[in-house]
Formats: structure tokens, C-alpha cells, sequence
């Protein structure tokens, strides 16, 4: 193997170790690493990773393209939750390029914690906002996928917050993705039905609260919870009501 064939190798393998190293400064002398589904934890506060990745690191100088493959090597290969998280941060609230999007849509698959996955919705939520066709086939395929994180995924990614969104999917669509995991058995999944069907009923209010009655019986507990929140109190109880009864009969 040539010389110029290793260099990008070590690149990533500095960066990494520079990434790791300034994070584990960040964190408290009196703070214990933690072992936690599969990551180690600094268990440093959100605030502090945050403005830890908007120091800027030595390869911020670099073209996007190498910037996303030295990220693909920290996310996919630290064992440190921080460290992964500064990943994600980096590219929220920004319109990624067809290169990024091909790493970055592969790091659904080593989620195992909401809070990774909730972060990385923000990142797939705007591709579905500038380029839907690039992800919405992706999600199709997510939907149906054996693990949870990729089925939470192609609901949450889909909007995240509509607060944030200028330009949305149509209703069909949208609820395209969340009919199938109506009956889903887990409990991510679930909460993650129940955000959507939040954040949607924030866009198509009528729409949505007609879906909702029409599901009332079917919608698990957890994902009608979140689903609900936005109802006026009246209409709520009212509901409520007719589920116990339909528990109850």
C-alpha cells in the first residue's frame, strides 16, 4: 500500500484522537465515564458538547467532502457518547450535498439511544425539506426495517419540529409513513408515532384530528399521548372517554 493510500487513514485517525481528546477536557474531574447502551459517557452537559464543536477543529479547513468522511470515521468508530453527539451537531440546521447525505444517512445505523436518533432527525428532517427525493425512498424502506431505530426514524425525520420547516410534505404522504406503525410494538417507535402525528396535526390540524378519531381505538397509549397534546381540553376528554369505554366494553 502507498504512502498516499494511507494518509487519509491517518487523517481520520488524528482527527478522531483530537476530537476525543478536547472533549474529554470538557469534561468534570468529578464526572465518572459511564457505560450506556453501547457508548461510554463523559456524562458532560449538553450546552458544553455543543460549543464544543463550534470551536472549530484542524480539519474545518478542509472541502465538505473530506470534513463528512473524517466525520463518518469519529461517528462510526468512537466509543465515546460526546464525541459521536459533536457529529451531529455539526451538521444541524444546514442544507448538506449529495456526498454528505450518503455518509451521513448510514449513521441511523448505529443508533441505540433516543438522543442520538432525535439528533439525527434534525439533520434528515431538512434533507426532506431541500431534497425529498434523495430520503423519502430511503424512509420507505426504513419503515419496514427491523430495527426500531430506522423505523422511529423515517416517522420522526420526516419533520421533526414544524416550527421549524418552510416548506412541508402534503398530508397523504406524510401520513403514508405513520399508518404502518400504527400497530408497532416498540416503545421508541411508538413515541416516535406520537410526535409525528403532533407535529403533523401543527400542519393539517383538520386533517389529522379526523386521522386521530378514526384511529382512536388503534393508537397505543404512548403515541396517542404525544398525538393529543395540541387538542383543546373539551375535545380530548371527549375522546378519552370513548377509549375507556372501548377498553372497558
Amino acid at each position: 500500500m502507498s504512502s498516499q493510500s494511507r494518509q487519509p487513514d491517518r487523517q481520520k485517525i488524528r482527527a478522531l484522537d483530537e476530537v476525543t481528546e478536547r472533549t474529554r477536557s470538557k469534561a468534570s474531574g468529578t464526572s465518572k465515564a459511564s457505560s450506556e447502551n453501547g457508548f461510554r459517557r463523559f456524562r458532560i452537559r449538553v450546552p458544553v458538547v455543543r460549543a464544543t464543536v463550534k470551536e472549530r477543529y484542524s480539519f474545518f479547513d478542509l472541502p465538505r467532502e473530506d470534513i463528512v468522511r473524517i466525520w463518518d470515521h469519529i461517528w462510526k468508530n468512537t466509543e465515546w457518547y460526546e464525541v459521536a453527539h459533536q457529529a451531529l451537531y455539526y451538521y444541524q440546521h444546514k442544507t448538506i450535498n449529495k456526498i454528505e447525505f450518503l455518509k451521513i444517512k448510514s449513521w441511523v445505523t448505529r443508533c441505540d439511544c433516543w438522543e442520538h436518533s432525535d439528533d439525527l432527525s434534525k439533520i434528515y428532517a431538512q434533507v426532506v425539506e431541500d431534497n425529498p427525493d434523495w430520503i423519502l425512498p430511503v424512509y420507505e424502506t426504513w419503515n419496514r426495517a427491523r430495527s426500531p431505530w430506522k423505523r422511529r426514524q423515517s416517522v420522526v425525520g420526516l419533520i421533526e419540529y414544524a416550527s421549524k420547516r418552510k416548506s412541508v410534505l402534503s398530508f397523504p404522504v406524510l401520513i403514508g409513513f405513520v399508518d404502518p406503525l400504527l400497530a408497532d410494538e416498540d416503545y421508541y417507535v411508538q413515541k416516535g408515532v406520537g410526535w409525528t402525528l403532533r407535529e403533523i396535526y401543527n400542519l393539517y390540524p383538520v386533517k389529522t384530528l379526523a386521522y386521530i378519531q378514526t384511529n382512536l381505538f388503534l393508537l397505543h397509549i404512548l403515541a396517542y399521548s404525544s398525538a393529543t397534546e395540541k387538542l383543546d381540553k373539551a375535545t380530548r376528554a371527549k375522546m378519552n372517554i370513548k377509549r375507556r369505554q372501548h377498553r372497558s366494553a
